[in-house]
Formats: C-alpha cells, sequence, structure tokens
C-alpha cells in the first residue's frame, strides 16, 4: 500500500488552472488579493466610524431635546427675587460666641 507518488504541491481544478503555489503568479496574485482586502477593510471602517459617528449625534441630539424642559425648570428654580436669612445654631456648642440677652 505504499504510493510512490509525491503529494500535490498546487491546487488543480476541473480545466487545470493552477491555484497558489510558490511561483511568481501565486505571489503577485497574493500581494494583490492582500491590497484589496486591505483596502476594503479600510473603507469599511470609515464608513462604520462616519455611521456611528451620526448615530451618537442623534442620539445626543434626542437627548437634549427630551430634557429641555427639565433644564428650563433647573434655571428658573429659586430664582423669584427672595431672599432667605439662615442661621445654623448648633445645640451641642462647646463656646459660644454670641452675646448673652
Amino acid at each position: 500500500m505504499e504510493n510512490r507518488r509525491p503529494p500535490p504541491r498546487r491546487v488543480a481544478y476541473e480545466r487545470k488552472i493552477d491555484v497558489g503555489g510558490p511561483g511568481w503568479f501565486g505571489r503577485l496574485l497574493a500581494v494583490i488579493l492582500g491590497a484589496i482586502v486591505l483596502v476594503a477593510a479600510a473603507m469599511l471602517s470609515l464608513v462604520m466610524l462616519a455611521v456611528l459617528f451620526g448615530v451618537g449625534t442623534i442620539a445626543l441630539g434626542y437627548f437634549w431635546w427630551k430634557t429641555r424642559a427639565l433644564r428650563e425648570q433647573m434655571r428658573t428654580f429659586g430664582n423669584d427675587d427672595r431672599t432667605v436669612d439662615v442661621e445654623i445654631v448648633h445645640k451641642d456648642a462647646s463656646h459660644d460666641d454670641s452675646p448673652k440677652r
């Protein structure tokens, strides 16, 4: 059951077209396909970056729009020209600087 033929080094299809291998054509094909894949990946990443930036901008704008009434309420809270004068008195004050009345 010994086979004296060496294993094939190239893949051949029905039309006997050699694909791959250590020849100059295989190397050139690998370089060209590698460059195409690299350019396609860069283009895809730029498109994805633009899409994510757009979605983030829309989400931030929606959040800003929905919270505008709350921001307006916070701006006008306590702004009715009244002043409250408060004095804090501690129960357990060890020293009392105020004069006795």
